[in-house]
């Protein structure tokens, strides 16, 4: 009864098709690496620089948006195929913090 017709006063259709969710900044890069425990202050940026240069991703024309290449797609899928969890932050934070002791 609650969400019977009667209680709505109109509705529209409208026909779209769905977007891509936004690509993240490195700002956004940044905030992530720094919530899982990954790199120091003083090697964010060289590891974003490593990504960009192997070209696991890029940047959209003119913007600060990373989006990632077909490589990059393709070893992230590959990791998932085999297995193996090398993608995910909190191996990459768990490898780090095992080099600091």
């Amino acid at each position: 009864d609650v969400l019977s017709p009667k209680h709505f006063k109109r509705f529209d259709m409208n026909q779209s098709a769905t977007q891509p969710p936004r690509g993240l900044t490195e700002a956004d890069l940044i905030a992530l690496m720094d919530k899982h425990g990954i790199g120091t202050d003083a090697t964010m940026a060289e590891h974003i620089k490593t990504v960009l240069v192997r070209e696991y991703a890029i940047r959209e024309d003119n913007t600060s948006i990373f989006r990632p290449t077909k490589l990059g797609l393709a070893l992230v899928d590959a990791y998932d195929r085999m297995g193996e969890q090398l993608n995910r932050p909190d191996l990459r934070a768990k490898m780090e913090a095992d080099l600091s002791l």
